[in-house]
C-alpha cells in the first residue's frame, strides 16, 4: 500500500527552531548558456553543470507568543549556517542568505518570512597524523644517549693497563675503516688510527663524548648545540640527490653497519672488551646517523599519471617535468635491510639497548612506510630487439628524459644497445 504523501511530511525547523511553510522552490536542472547566431534558426546551448539547490521558503510562525517564536528563528538564522528540516526535501547542512521578516496589524499573532538557503558542505573534522619524522629523530637520540651509556660502563669495567694497543688496533681496524666512509667528522679528531688507539686506552669517555658531539644534541656551557650530521647534511643530499641518491647512499652505509659484526675479536680479555664496545659504539653511532638521515625523507604527494604523450620533438624542445617520488621497491628493501642490521646489533645487547634499538626499528620501519605509501612500483618490460636506451624509453614510457633511469637501474653497459631481455623500471 502506497505511503499518503501528508504522512511523509516533516516539521519545518531551523537549527532546532520550528515553523510553517506555505511554498518551497527549488532550482533543478542544468545550468548553461544559450548561444544564438545571425542567419541560423538552431541555437547551441552549452550546458554548465546542476543548478545550485537554493531553497527558497515561504515561511510563518502564529500563535499567542509568535513573538518569542520569531525571536528564535532570528537568532538561530543569524548563527550564519546550521541543520534545515525541509518538509518535502528532508533534512540537510545549510547557509543562511537574504532573508526577509514581515509583520502587519491587520494579521496579528503571524508573523511571515521569506527565506533563502544555500547548499552548505560541513567543515570536516580535524584528522590527526603521526610525524614518524619527528618520532624517529626522538628515537635517534634515545638510541645515542644508550649507546655512549653502554661505552661508558663497557669501558669503566676493563683494566686499561692491561689493554695492548696493537691488538686493539686489530680489533677497531674495521671500524675505524667505517669512520673513514662514514663518520669523516671523526677524523677530524683522529687523523689516524694510533690516535683512536690511544683515546680508547687513556681516555675512553673522549671517544664517546666525540661520537656524541658530533651526532647527538647535547647541553652544555655554550648552550644547545644541534646535529651536524643530521640536518644539515641530511637536507643538502636530499635536495642535491633526491629520492634515488639519498636511498643509495643509505642502502651503503646499512652495508657498512652491517660489516661490523664480522669484526674479528683481538687477543686477549681486555684487548678483546675493549676493541668489542668500541666496534659497538661506533655500529650504534652509524645506525644513529641513518636514522637522522633517514627522518630528512620527505613523505612525498601522490605521483599524478600524464594524460597524453608529448611527441619526441616537443620533448626535445620542452623536456617533460616530474615531482622526484620515491621508488617502493627501493624504500621497502631498506626497511628490510635495516630491519635485519639492527635485529643482529639487538642480539648483543642489554635490556637498555635493546629497548632503544627496538624503538629505533619500529620508527624506521613506520616512517619508511610512509614514504613508500606515495611512491611507485617497478614494473617489466622486454624490448622486442636490441634497441638504443633512448627509443626504449620513448617507446615504452613515453618520455625520452627517463633515458638515463633505465641504463643505470638495469646497469646498461652502452646505453646506444640495450638487448632483449627483462628491464625494471618505475612506473608512471
Amino acid at each position: 500500500m502506497a505511503t499518503n504523501w501528508r504522512d511523509r511530511l516533516l516539521p519545518a525547523s531551523f537549527r532546532g527552531v520550528p515553523f510553517w511553510v506555505d511554498q518551497a522552490k527549488t532550482p533543478v536542472g542544468q545550468k548553461g548558456q544559450l548561444h544564438e547566431y545571425p542567419q541560423r534558426d538552431q541555437a547551441f546551448f552549452e550546458g554548465l553543470g546542476q543548478q545550485a539547490k537554493i531553497h527558497d521558503l515561504m515561511a510563518f510562525i502564529v500563535g499567542a507568543d509568535c513573538l518569542e517564536q520569531r525571536d528564535s528563528l532570528l537568532k538561530a538564522l543569524e548563527e550564519g549556517s546550521g541543520e534545515l528540516v525541509h518538509p518535502w526535501l528532508g533534512r540537510m547542512q545549510v547557509k543562511v542568505g537574504a532573508c526577509d521578516m514581515t509583520q502587519t496589524r491587520k494579521e496579528g499573532g503571524l508573523v511571515t518570512f521569506n527565506l533563502k538557503f544555500y547548499p552548505d558542505e560541513p567543515l570536516p573534522f580535524p584528522k590527526a597524523v603521526v610525524n614518524t619524522q619527528e618520532q624517529l629523530q626522538v628515537a635517534s637520540d634515545n638510541l645515542l644517549d644508550a649507546s655512549v651509556a653502554r661505552f661508558d660502563g663497557a669501558m669503566s669495567q676493563i683494566n686499561q693497563a692491561r689493554i695492548g694497543l696493537e691488538n686493539l688496533r686489530k680489533g677497531i681496524t674495521l671500524a675505524y675503516h667505517v669512520i673513514e666512509q662514514e663518520l669523516q667528522p671523526l677524523i677530524e679528531t683522529y687523523a689516524n688510527i694510533y690516535a683512536l688507539v690511544r683515546t680508547i686506552k687513556e681516555f675512553p669517555q673522549q671517544v664517546s663524548a666525540a661520537v656524541k658531539g658530533v651526532l647527538g644534541e647535547f647541553k652544555g656551557l655554550v648552550g644547545e648545540v644541534k646535529s651536524v650530521v643530521g640536518e644539515v647534511r641530511g637536507l643538502k643530499d636530499f635536495a642535491v640527490q633526491g629520492y634515488h641518491g639519498m636511498l643509495a647512499d643509505l642502502s651503503k652505509q646499512v652495508e657498512d653497519a652491517k660489516s661490523l659484526d664480522t669484526s674479528k675479536l683481538t687477543i686477549g680479555k681486555d684487548s678483546a672488551a675493549a676493541s668489542q664496545a668500541t666496534v659497538n659504539l661506533i655500529q650504534d653511532a652509524l645506525l644513529v646517523q641513518i636514522s637522522q638521515l633517514v627522518s630528512m625523507i620527505p613523505v612525498a604527494t601522490p605521483a599524478v599519471k600524464l594524460t597524453t604523450t608529448p611527441s619526441l620533438a616537443q620533448q626535445a624542445q620542452q623536456p617533460v617535468q616530474r615531482a622526484d617520488v620515491p621508488v617502493v621497491d627501493d624504500v621497502l628493501a631498506l626497511r628490510d635491510s635495516l630491519n635485519e642490521v639492527i635485529w643482529q646489533a639487538a642480539l648483543k645487547a642489554d635490556a637498555v639497548q635493546y629497548q632503544a634499538l627496538s624503538t629505533v626499528r619500529q620508527a624506521l620501519t613506520q616512517h619508511l612506510n610512509a614514504v613508500a605509501s606515495n611512491g611507485v612500483r617497478l614494473v617489466d618490460l622486454t624490448p622486442k630487439s636490441t634497441q638504443p636506451a633512448l627509443v626504449v624509453s620513448y617507446q615504452k614510457l613515453g618520455d625520452a628524459t627517463r633515458v638515463g633511469e633505465v641504463v643505470q637501474r638495469n646497469r646498461i653497459s652502452h646505453p646506444g644497445f640495450i638487448p632483449p631481455v627483462q628491464l625494471q623500471i618505475s612506473r608512471e
